[in-house]
């Protein structure tokens, strides 16, 4: 679908085109490793805010049928969806700077395209993170801690609250993306496959059926130091609406 004209100013940064080494040793799923071929894009510097996210409420995003996929469109309507999980928590949403959580995939999407923009592939967004040397983490090699990172220390998390995206100045990428690895989990396009589906190695992107389980990637703040790699990753149902999981957006560089 194509994409609507730009709603938000929030900031984007620029990836240039270039390679990275996709996937680690670690896990099963972060295999095979391969050497990937990028074409420049954009990347929001920061998860999308629940103030954010208020401006799509407030603009009829969940009466638009034109910005969901008809199955996204079927599923809100079916469940009476019109705000994410946890908008009235005060725990989750009284933060306008807060990252949104509680929403599905399908919820992201229909955001990204009422902003104008789509969500990463799954490649652009371990690209973004992990840059053109491959980093382990966002911010290097060093190993996690609660200094640079909102997650749960082996999975026991100190306090199960959400940060803002500036709250870890470490947090950040090589490109100046930041918050990518804890805080909440992010929804990628893709759908997720072992061994990544035998995908090309240029801006590889796997859809398969709308409804089969979608990527994340990032951790979050009830997820272990294991899931803050920028290679590690997580897949759930499209419908899950949990405080795992926000996102961020993307477009083509040239657009």
């Amino acid at each position: 679908m194509a994409a609507l004209p730009e709603r938000t100013t929030a900031p984007m940064c620029a990836i240039p085109a270039g390679s990275f080494r996709r996937g680690s040793e670690q896990a099963p799923d972060e295999q095979p490793v391969a050497d990937l071929t990028m074409t420049a894009f954009e990347i929001d510097r920061d998860p999308v805010t629940n103030g954010l996210f208020a401006q799509f409420i407030d603009d009829g995003g969940y009466r638009t049928a034109s910005l969901w996929t008809p199955l996204g469109w079927e599923h809100i309507g079916a469940h009476s969806i019109v705000a994410p999980t946890y908008w009235n928590d005060p725990v989750w949403d009284a933060d306008p700077d807060v990252p949104v959580t509680g929403v599905s995939w399908w919820e992201a999407l229909a955001f990204a395209r009422w902003a104008g923009r789509t969500l990463p592939t799954e490649a652009q967004w371990e690209y973004a993170c992990r840059g053109p040397e491959s980093r382990t983490y966002p911010w290097g090699e060093d190993e996690p801690d609660l200094s640079l990172a909102n997650f749960a220390p082996y999975g026991e998390p100190v306090e199960r609250r959400p940060t803002r995206p500036d709250a870890h100045p470490g947090n950040v990428s090589v490109f100046g993306v930041r918050d990518l690895a804890g805080n909440f989990a992010e929804w990628c396009l893709d759908n997720y496959a072992l061994g990544y589906g035998g995908l090309p190695l240029k801006d590889p992107l796997r859809l398969t059926e709308e409804a089969d389980d979608h990527v994340v990637r990032g951790g979050c703040g009830l997820h272990d130091e294991d899931y803050l790699r920028g290679s590690a990753r997580d897949y759930y149902h499209p419908g899950l609406r949990d405080n795992l999981i926000g996102f961020r957006c993307a477009r083509p560089l040239d657009q």
